[in-house]
């Protein structure tokens, strides 16, 4: 019962206090040291990149907005306002939090005081002049659900849903008043202030355009429909950049207020919710498309400049030299160069027939463990063309794999523990196994001991001196789920599931003894030890840094959310390589980005009858029936735009060829809202 207690508190905290960032904002007549941005991260952005790393997190669940101001970033997170000290942004601190009432949805912060649009709440002016201790001044109620707020001199803009936009004096803080309203027509959700005009994304009636010259008498001037559901809202210079649903991105015209016009669009793939521009790039914020780099030095041709995905769920991890070896369940191994770990690329993949869950590589031989094929033996002396030399059906779901010397032990699920002699890799053969009672998930060899993680067996240890005769000389009951396993010195690591980390002390190993343990918060799946330091793929809450140096009270150290859920874990120097089931490779790095999502469902809907075919080259063909816009990309796998066409196109049938070297290319397709992407392999 207090265990239960405790994990629901745990919960309960981490929920409310503890958060990923949601969408990327806007910001303009900012002093230099001033910048607000607005972002929101999903489940896809944190393992897509280009050109791009992540150096620090901070809040883990619901956040909607934040703002930056010096060294100290505002957070709208749940029901609270928190502030934290990103002084050293790879390591946030949780300076201080105010209880906002209802759902905190926008912030903004001026001078000493930060307004939080509180939705049911309205409007909060909270005095933040000490961060540590900050408290509410005063309030307004604006009626509907205030959603953004954005301040110009003593006024509040709000953007209050259903009630249009709210203009509150502040001049007295501590007693706000409406000067003035305007109702936007649908449901107003992001606002920005340029020079007399407001600027209003209001849902499916666009962008409209409010003169606010005369506080008390706000008047539209303006609009224009942008086709979709307008959420977010940015203005630089003459163009206002509208994050727009369904529609992506759109760049308005607004040198004439009185006639917006739309000059520029890019179909960001997803749901645009928030958008922020920087010199000539528009970061936007794509829901579970993640963030967006939008290229918009030529507003008539906004353009996106890149990312990186393994591909399907990736598992299982192993890195030899410059090379991580990914087991990516059904796109099976992927070889990705980390020479440069900044900018990994993937060099070659080999298709292993099943799902690849574990990975280990021994001088040119990856070893995979590839559920119901059994083991599969890849050559990968030539990283760039991985070939299968060898298999052997494990007659189970084979979940973990070993290499010690010539022989392979196979986690092999309800079939136990395999020995597979593979001194000759082209004809593996099966030498022993050992029914370890349960569901074996993960395996490591030391010494002539195996040490299997069975699942609710716990930990079994394995006497195999005699490979053809393996016997069970000791065993210990973990509590939880015994997924993955560790041994350094006399020390089994156990990653226990929802029992987090386990400390065994096997130093007799026919009597194993818990002598530590440690709450990792959810889901142990992987564990990888170097020195004092035990690394624990810790599902839903990432990667987990914990301190063994005292086996017997180890600390939590570090941490890092990679955004889906850890499964896999190796480190090597202080680089931790991080295989993410929803959300492919990471590679984070202890202080103490490049590819194109493939569609894989674009043939359900390909409604302009695209073909995409490879031989000698590339050839794509496509028919329309009504004038329409196509773009045309083809990237190569790090993200360099190999070919690129955009053109108003009448009717009919068309047929492009592209002759491209031989490798893997993404092809990218977009007919108007339309997008069909492929991944491709030209051989030659």
């Amino acid at each position: 019962m207090k265990k239960l207690f405790f994990i629901i508190i745990l919960i309960f905290f981490t929920v409310s206090v503890f958060g990923s960032n949601y969408n990327i904002r806007r910001t303009d007549n900012f002093t230099s040291d001033e910048e607000m941005f607005h972002n929101r991260w999903t489940d896809n952005i944190r393992g897509d990149s280009l050109n791009c790393t992540v150096v620090g997190r901070a809040l883990f669940g619901a956040s909607y907005n934040v703002f930056i101001k010096d060294t100290i970033a505002y957070a709208c997170h749940g029901y609270s306002l928190i502030i934290l000290n990103v002084s050293d942004p790879s390591n946030p601190i949780l300076i201080g939090f105010y209880d906002t009432g209802d759902y905190a949805r926008g912030v903004y912060v001026k001078d000493t005081i930060a307004y939080v649009a509180d939705e049911d709440a309205g409007l909060r002016l909270i005095n933040v002049s000490d961060p540590t201790n900050p408290a509410e001044i005063g309030f307004y109620d604006t009626g509907s659900q205030a959603y953004d707020v954005y301040v110009k001199n003593t006024i509040a803009y709000v953007a209050d849903k259903d009630a249009g936009l709210r203009l509150i004096n502040v001049a007295d803080p501590t007693s706000p008043t409406e000067i003035g309203f305007y109702d936007t027509g649908s449901q107003a959700y992001g606002v920005y202030i340029k020079d007399t005009i407001a600027y209003v994304a209001d849902y499916n009636d666009g962008l409209r355009l409010i003169n606010v010259s005369d506080p008390t008498n706000p008047t539209e001037i303006g609009f224009y429909d942008t086709g979709s559901w307008a959420y977010g809202i940015y203005v630089k210079d003459t163009i206002a950049y509208v994050a727009d649903g369904g529609d992506g991105l759109r760049l308005i015209n607004v040198s004439n207020p009185t006639n917006p016009t739309e000059i520029g669009f890019y179909n960001t793939g997803h749901y645009a919710r928030g958008v922020y521009v920087k010199d000539t790039i528009a970061y936007v914020a794509d829901y579970n498309d993640g963030l967006r780099l939008i290229n918009v030095s030529n507003p008539t041709n906004p353009t996106e400049i890149g990312f990186y995905n393994t591909g399907s769920w990736a598992i299982g991890i192993y890195v030899k030299d410059t090379i991580a070896y990914v087991a990516d369940d059904w796109d099976g191994l992927r070889l990705i160069n980390i020479s440069n770990p900044i900018n990994p690329t993937e060099i070659g993949f080999y298709d292993t027939g099943s799902k690849a869950f574990g990975v280990y590589v021994k001088n040119t031989i990856a070893y995979i463990a590839d559920y119901n094929a059994g083991l599969r033996l890849i050559d990968v002396s030539d990283p760039t063309n991985p070939t299968e030399i060898g298999f052997y059906n494990t007659g189970g779901w084979a979940q973990g794999v070993y290499v010690k010397d010539t022989i392979a032990y196979i986690a092999d699920a309800y079939d136990g523990l395999h020995l597979i002699d593979v001194s000759n890799p082209t004809n593996p053969t099966e030498i022993g196994f050992y029914d370890t009672g349960d569901y074996a998930q993960g395996v490591y060899v030391k010494d002539t001991i195996a040490y299997v993680a069975s699942a609710y067996d716990g930990l079994r240890l394995i006497n195999v001196s005699s490979p053809t005769n393996p016997t069970e000389i000791g065993f210990y009951n973990t509590g939880d789920y015994a997924i993955g396993i560790y041994v350094k010195d006399t020390i089994a690591y156990v990653a226990d599931d929802y029992d987090g980390l386990r400390l065994i002390d096997v130093s007799n190993p026919t009597n194993p003894t818990e002598i530590g343990f440690y709450d990792t918060g959810n889901s142990a799946i992987g564990i990888y030890v170097k020195d004092t330091i035990a690394y624990v793929a810790d599902g839903g809450d990432g990667l987990r840094l914990i301190n063994v140096a005292n086996p017997t009270n180890p600390t939590e150290i570090g941490f890092y959310d990679t955004g889906n859920s850890a499964f896999g874990v190796y480190v090597r120097d202080t680089i931790a390589y991080v295989a993410d089931y929803g959300d492919g490779l990471y590679i984070i790095h202890y202080y103490g980005n490049t590819g194109i999502k493939e569609n894989k469902n674009r043939n359900n809907n390909n409604v302009y009858n695209i073909k995409v075919k490879m031989q000698d080259g590339l050839s794509i063909d496509y028919s329309i029936i009504e004038t329409k816009n196509v773009s045309i990309n083809i990237y190569n796998i790090i993200g360099q735009k190999m070919y690129g066409n955009s053109n108003i196109k009448s009717p009919g049938q068309y047929s492009i060829r592209w002759n491209g070297n031989t490798g893997v290319y993404f092809v990218k397709i977009d007919i108007d809202k339309y997008r069909y992407t492929r991944k491709v392999i030209i051989i030659k």
